[in-house]
């Protein structure tokens, strides 16, 4: 959501006449985009952003704003800390840019996002969340659920495709749960999967709740949605589901993940793990271990819980130690990179459709794509590969969790 709020947000500079300065030096606006998901990310901003101090000493002319959810959350408390800064502007305000930066009437709604490569476009079609997770501060800072009319969304997409795309990620923060008078996100999906040069579809992050009938069976029959979710569990206990107000019990959840995998057993579900929540037993984590051998993920982000200033969980006694904490933490990674694995050498010998992303970096001879059920892949560049096309390659071996691709025993 940050990466494609920083491209709506390049739209509205470059509609006002300004340009990308490669060099913080040479700018004349620096924008510090941030994410108060975790205090962490807000105390990294906040270094970085002392970073930009000097050039404001060097160039007074230049204007320093803080973007994003952490503009919400400290709100005018980041100008007295930091009064350097010359603005704040929280997400939902984006529309008053060019009146902070260029004097002029504010922005009736904001241009579709700057396009940052020529395969995939990230486009928003709901905002803020009603979930209210005793450990998220979310909620707070984005504000309650909105949605995006639909024809703004098919507009921006068709927009997409007509510069190449092919590609379309739909974003949310509880993306599944979209509604328009009437129009669900099942029906949505099929009206963009409608669009000419859509080839794959993507959508991030849906709640496990809002996965209806409808929508499930959407997911099983047409081919341009990609066979992947990023699906948050979180924990596989339901007494620890119920203290983080997750709305969901570990039998729910797991029907989803049966459903899905019963279609297609390589279905790629990739999640979210947090270990040591606040009162979590031993009993609790290993429910939580259990889950992550009965779902079989593909891959997964894990942490170790770290209160967050705000939420109803900042106020629960913890029982257990940082040490203890870490330790739980490390025996899920443990865990769920042996599954990774596993999971990887079930694609070996597969013939797989790869849409090309880039170059890799570390061998100029091999490109790096991605499957449909989001494997990433690396095979041998040809001529001909460009960013944004679609080859089929079989998958030959794994690298760590990164498949390896060829092309011998294709027959064309």
């Amino acid at each position: 959501m940050n990466e494609y709020d920083s491209a709506r947000l390049s739209a509205i500079l470059e509609l006002n006449g300004a340009s990308q300065a490669f060099r913080p030096e040479k700018a004349d606006i620096i924008l510090v985009n941030t994410c108060s998901v975790r205090a962490k990310a807000e105390e990294s901003a906040i270094a970085r952003i002392w970073d930009l101090k000097k050039l404001k000493i060097e160039n007074k002319g230049l204007k320093i704003g803080i973007l994003g959810c952490m503009a919400k959350n400290r709100g005018d408390s980041l100008l007295k800390d930091l009064p350097f800064l010359d603005f704040i502007l929280p997400p939902d305000e984006y529309q008053k840019l060019p009146e902070i930066l260029f004097q002029k009437e504010p922005a009736p709604q904001t241009p579709f996002a700057k396009l940052t490569n020529k395969y995939s476009a990230f486009i928003a079609i709901q905002s803020g969340c009603n979930m209210r997770c005793a450990y998220c501060i979310v909620p707070y800072v984005r504000g309650r659920e909105q949605y995006r009319e639909p024809s703004s969304i098919l507009k921006e997409i068709e927009a997409a495709t007509a510069a190449g795309v092919s590609e379309i990620v739909l974003l949310g923060q509880t993306v599944n749960g979209y509604r328009y008078k009437g129009l669900s996100f099942a029906e949505l999906l099929k009206q963009v999967a409608s669009i000419k040069g859509v080839e794959r579809i993507r959508f991030v992050s849906p709640h496990p709740i809002h996965y209806t009938s409808e929508l499930l069976a959407l997911l099983m029959n047409e081919k341009k949605i990609a066979p992947h979710v990023h699906l948050p569990a979180q924990s596989g206990s339901n007494s620890v589901l119920k203290k983080m107000k997750r709305q969901y019990t570990r039998e729910a959840y797991l029907s989803i993940v049966e459903a899905l995998r019963s279609f297609n057993p390589l279905y790629g579900i990739t999640t979210d793990i947090i270990c040591g929540y606040p009162g979590e037993t031993e009993e609790e984590f290993e429910e939580t271990l259990s889950l992550l051998q009965e779902a079989r993920f593909d891959g997964a982000f894990m942490f170790a819980y770290s209160p967050r200033e705000g939420t109803p969980s900042a106020s629960e006694k913890e029982l257990l130690t940082e040490e203890e904490k870490k330790s739980r933490l490390q025996r899920v990674i443990d865990l769920q990179h042996s599954i990774t694995l596993e999971r990887a050498k079930l694609m070996l010998g597969r013939q797989e459709r790869i849409l090309l992303e880039k170059l890799s970096k570390r061998n100029t001879n091999e490109w790096i794509g991605k499957t449909g059920n989001f494997k990433k892949v690396i095979i041998p560049a040809q001529p001909s590969f460009r960013e944004g096309m679609y080859v089929d390659c079989v998958i030959e071996g794994v690298r760590g969790h990164t498949l390896i691709g060829g092309f011998q025993l294709i027959h064309l």
